[in-house]
């Protein structure tokens, strides 16, 4: 009797760690702000982040199409540095960007990796836009909205001490070059890192999309995410839409793993933001 009790549970255990890491969940956003162009309104922006290689064999590209998005952005770690497949990645663009626009910025595995140059070339030969450290406008019937993306900031190796820490001269000095150049009102930002909003808002983006923080790994039910990379321990941007001063910004929760190999309370998660005036 408490074999078969024991077996019971250790298959609705699989049976949930299954469920909890390929079942993708659409989460809808409406985002309103005066400033958004009258042509822009009704605007479908599908946010992508941290696949890290996962192949969901068809279903994440049917649920990409039933959303029928205006543009895709994809905000890093598309790959995963430790168990590299490119041919998924190149099949995942190349059908991405046959559903909308696509617009990518690089993740840390990707910065880390020594086949982001083969990526890149990917990228471009299915015309998927790598957005690293760049500016352009989207235009619509004369109308536009700015869009920069950032590149994930590099490391650098600190001697006396032998640690590594985060370079944030990087990003700021990259936005000050990039903000020179813009000339829309409503400006969007795809960026990897959340926990950098204090650097994002300083230049006056309406809307980041970022990713990097993976829900939190094991989420509790109203409280939240429990370790996310550079946050530690319960992150405050783990997942969701976020307001400071006049910046929101979305997270994802993304949807592959990297070190730790399941998402419990924390399904794969496709976001997407319909813009409102």
């Amino acid at each position: 009797m408490k074999l078969n009790y024991l077996i019971f549970l250790i298959s609705a255990a699989a049976v949930f760690l299954t469920w909890q890491n390929n079942a993708i969940e659409i989460t809808k956003h409406k985002y309103t702000n005066k400033k958004l162009p009258n042509d822009f309104i009704g605007f479908r922006i599908l946010h992508i982040s941290d696949l890290h290689n996962k192949n969901f064999h068809g279903r994440l590209i049917n649920k990409m199409k039933e959303i029928n998005p205006d543009v895709i952005v994809i905000t890093g770690d598309l790959i995963d540095r430790r168990r590299i497949n490119l041919k998924v990645a190149e099949e995942f663009i190349k059908k991405s960007a046959k559903i909308a626009p696509t617009y990518y910025v690089s993740g840390n595995h990707e910065k880390l990796s020594v086949h982001y140059t083969k990526l890149k070339e990917i990228l471009k030969r299915h015309n998927v836009i790598n957005m690293d450290d760049s500016y352009i406008t989207l235009n619509k019937k004369g109308a536009k909205i700015g869009l920069t993306g950032v590149a994930a900031p590099v490391l650098i190796k600190i001697e006396k001490d032998e640690k590594f820490k985060d370079n944030d001269s990087y990003i700021k000095n990259i936005l000050k070059n990039l903000s020179k150049n813009f000339h829309a009102d409503f400006n969007i930002l795809i960026v990897h890192r959340p926990e950098q909003i204090h650097i994002y808002k300083e230049f006056d983006f309406d809307l980041i999309f970022s990713g990097h923080a993976h829900g939190g790994q094991i989420r509790i039910p109203y409280v939240g995410g429990i370790l996310s990379p550079n946050q530690g321990f319960f992150p405050r941007y783990s997942e969701g839409m976020h307001k400071e001063s006049s910046t929101s910004m979305v997270v994802s929760r993304g949807l592959g793993n990297s070190l730790f190999p399941f998402r419990i309370f924390n399904r794969p998660e496709l976001v997407v933001v319909d813009l409102k005036n």
